[in-house]
């Protein structure tokens, strides 16, 4: 049952198009500060607590609905299900790059810059790095897709929205110093390593798996700290990524590298539908 959700969830995001207009987390930020208001003058509240408390709510109402929706049918179940994990992917990232590839071979260098900034690349003045631009891609689709169906497949509907929820308060307190802050980014990176490993070995097997653990070996450090790192180096080893633009001048290069980016993506995602497949029909998986 969890694949068949996980096919549907995707399905409706490929046939219908991109479904952002309904993934509105202003609610959980509205919460969160005014939770952060009424508490921040307890003890507790500036570490690991705090951070637990503030997801634990919106968590523990999904299951009370989940419950409620149980006693009336098994069906509104799968459907909440379904729709928790729709709701939970992040901003369509293949719609995203289409429309960067498009600016960028028309030129348009407003648009492709408001793109960048939603792939989460680090745009500044200049147009970033090639080599930086496509690890922010690859660890955007981590962040809206593969850490989320990572997620759901261990804890569910929970797992998919805890994820969401986590990274979004990672994002919020980004640059800010203190406890609670270090808490969400500890607790986000925690939820990132075993999502980010796997998704950097689907690279290895959908590219070249030699070269994806080459790059991998040579991030520095062992800690959580690296889960991005694991992310981007895998994908750019995979892919042979060189950084001459494949023999092309700069731009058309650059968008070839963005394309490559995108199938990457593509074949690590029917690479884990695939496993996911072969362990439903060995009743590995529910």
């Amino acid at each position: 049952m969890t694949l068949i959700k996980i096919l549907i969830g995707l399905g409706l995001e490929y046939f219908l198009g991109s479904l952002d207009s309904i993934r509105d987390f202003g609610w959980f930020d509205r919460y969160s500060r005014w939770f952060e208001l009424r508490c921040s003058r307890h003890r507790y509240w500036d570490g690991p607590a705090g951070v637990v408390v503030t997801l634990l709510l919106p968590l523990l109402a999904l299951l009370a609905v989940a419950y409620v929706l149980g006693k009336l049918s098994a069906v509104l179940v799968f459907i909440l299900g379904v729709a928790v994990f729709v709701y939970s992917l992040g901003t369509d990232v293949h719609a995203l790059l289409n429309r960067y590839r498009e600016a960028l071979e028309q030129d348009r260098e407003e648009d492709a810059r408001d793109l960048e900034r939603a792939l989460g690349m680090e745009a500044g003045t200049d147009r970033p790095a090639e080599e930086a631009s496509l690890e922010a891609i690859l660890f955007r689709s981590h962040e809206n897709i593969f850490a989320v169906l990572f997620w759901f497949l261990v804890l569910g509907m929970v797992g998919a929205l805890l994820y969401r929820l986590a990274a979004r308060l990672d994002d919020r307190f980004d640059g800010i110093h203190g406890g609670y802050a270090e808490a969400a980014r500890d607790l986000h990176r925690l939820l990132m390593w075993p999502s980010a490993r796997l998704q950097a070995l689907g690279f290895g097997l959908s590219g070249s798996l030699v070269h994806a653990l080459e790059f991998w070996r040579k991030i520095p450090g062992h800690s959580l700290d690296c889960s991005a790192a694991v992310i981007g180096r895998g994908g750019l080893g995979a892919m042979q990524y060189r950084s001459d633009g494949g023999g092309e001048d700069g731009e058309r290069g650059y968008s070839n590298w963005i394309g490559e980016t995108q199938a990457l993506i593509n074949r690590t995602l029917i690479i884990w539908l695939t496993v996911l497949g072969v362990m439903t029909l060995g009743g590995w998986l529910g």
